[in-house]
C-alpha cells in the first residue's frame, strides 16, 4: 500500500479568511510557532482571522534554525502539546522546525509562508542543519502538511531579496529533476513528478521579470501570485512525487558546498542554487537553455560567476572536492567528475565574459 498526498492551498490577500473553515475538523485549539519577523506580520492577522472558532494556547519562536535540537525543545513545550493543531508561520527554516516538532507530537500541522522562497510549506521533506549552521541532511515526515495559507499581501511586503531568491531556487527543479531521472523506469507517480518537473521553469521564465519588479513595488500583482505558486506550489508538488535522489543535483551539491566556505553564508540559498543551474547545463551540454537562463538570470540580477559568489578569490579545488562528495550527486545519468564541474564552470566564466549583453 502507497500513501500519496498531494499540497492542499489557498492564496490570495484574504487567504486567512480561509483558516476557520479548513482548520474545524482538526480541533478547536492551536499554538502558532514561528520566526519573530514573521510572528510579528502574520500573528495578528491569523488571530482576527478565526475570531472565537480557534483559541491559541501561546505563540512562541522556533528558536533560530531547522535543528532536532530546536525541533526537541518544542516538543516540551506545554503550550504545545496542550493545542489540537500547530500553525507554522515564516520562511522554509523556521516551517521546517515546525514540520518536525508536528510530526513527532503527531498534531495536525498548518502552514502560512511569509515569504516565497521554497517549497517546505507544502512538502514532507525537511532541512534540517547542525547547530553550527551547516547543512545535516533531510528528513521526511509521514506526510505534507494539511493545508497552506498563503498570503500574497505579506509575502508582497517581505524583503524582496526573498523572492529573488526564492526564484532562483525554483529554478532547480526542472533540471536536476530531469538530470536525475534521466533514462529511468519509474512508478506512475514518480513519472508525474518527472512530467511536471520538464515543464516546471517555463512560467517562472515567463512572469518572473514582471513579478519581481511587482515585489519590489510590494505588490501582489497577478504575475507576482503566478510566480508564488510556482516558487512553492509547483515546486513542492514535485517534491512530494519523486525520491529524494532525484529532488537534488549538482545545484544543490554547489551550494551545500558552498555553505562550508567561511563567507558563504552571505548569500542566499536559491541564489547560490541559481548559479549552480548554470553550471549543471552547461556540464550537460544543454547550451541553449543554459543561454536562455542566464539571460533571464541576468535580467534580475541572479548570480551567473564566481564572483557573483565570492569564489573567485582563490582556487576553487576544496570548494569542487566537497561538492563531489555530496549526497545530491547519488543519482546521475552518467558520472560526475571533479574535472567535469571545473571544466563548466570555466565555461561558464567564459561565456559570460564573451555575453556582456546578454
Amino acid at each position: 500500500m502507497k500513501n500519496i498526498f498531494f499540497p492542499s492551498y489557498t492564496i490570495g490577500e484574504d487567504a486567512y479568511a480561509s483558516i476557520p473553515s479548513i482548520c474545524s475538523d482538526f480541533g478547536s485549539s492551536a499554538v502558532i510557532i514561528g520566526g519573530r519577523t514573521a510572528l510579528e506580520k502574520a500573528e495578528k492577522s491569523i488571530i482576527s482571522a478565526v475570531k472565537n472558532s480557534i483559541t491559541f494556547t501561546d505563540s512562541l519562536w522556533y528558536g533560530g534554525d531547522a535543528t532536532f535540537e530546536n525541533a526537541d525543545k518544542l516538543l516540551s513545550c506545554p503550550e504545545v502539546e496542550k493545542a489540537d493543531m500547530i500553525f507554522a508561520v515564516g520562511g522554509g527554516r523556521a516551517v521546517d522546525t515546525v514540520k518536525c516538532t508536528a510530526e513527532k507530537l503527531k498534531k495536525a500541522l498548518f502552514t502560512f509562508p511569509t515569504l516565497a522562497s521554497n517549497c517546505a510549506p507544502v512538502t514532507a521533506v525537511c532541512a534540517m542543519y547542525h547547530e553550527d549552521h551547516s547543512f545535516r541532511g533531510v528528513w521526511y515526515r509521514s506526510r505534507p502538511p494539511y493545508h497552506c495559507f498563503i498570503n500574497t499581501r505579506i509575502i508582497a511586503e517581505a524583503p524582496s531579496e526573498y523572492f529573488w531568491a526564492g526564484i532562483g531556487d525554483a529554478l532547480s527543479k526542472q533540471y536536476e529533476v530531469t538530470f536525475s531521472a534521466r533514462n529511468d523506469a519509474t512508478d506512475y507517480v514518480c513519472s508525474l513528478g518527472t512530467e511536471l518537473a520538464a515543464s516546471c521553469s517555463e512560467g517562472l521564465l515567463q512572469y518572473g521579470e514582471q513579478a519581481f519588479h511587482d515585489i519590489k513595488q510590494q505588490k501582489a500583482t497577478e504575475a507576482a501570485e503566478r510566480v508564488i505558486q510556482n516558487i512553492i506550489i509547483s515546486t513542492g508538488l514535485i517534491s512530494n512525487c519523486i525520491p529524494e535522489d532525484y529532488n537534488s543535483s549538482l545545484a544543490h551539491a554547489l551550494y551545500n558546498s558552498h555553505v562550508g566556505i567561511p563567507h558563504a553564508r552571505l548569500h542566499l540559498h536559491g541564489a547560490v542554487v541559481c548559479y549552480g543551474v548554470l553550471v549543471l547545463l552547461t556540464m550537460d551540454g544543454q547550451l541553449e537553455e543554459r543561454n536562455r537562463v542566464f539571460s533571464f538570470c541576468r535580467k534580475l540580477g541572479l548570480p551567473s560567476s564566481l564572483a557573483d559568489i565570492e569564489m573567485d578569490k582563490g582556487p576553487i579545488e576544496e570548494y569542487l572536492d566537497m561538492a563531489l562528495s555530496k549526497p545530491d550527486l547519488r543519482k546521475t545519468p552518467y558520472p560526475v567528475t571533479k574535472d567535469m564541474v571545473r571544466q563548466a564552470i570555466m565555461d561558464l566564466e567564459t561565456y559570460g565574459k564573451t555575453c556582456q549583453n546578454c
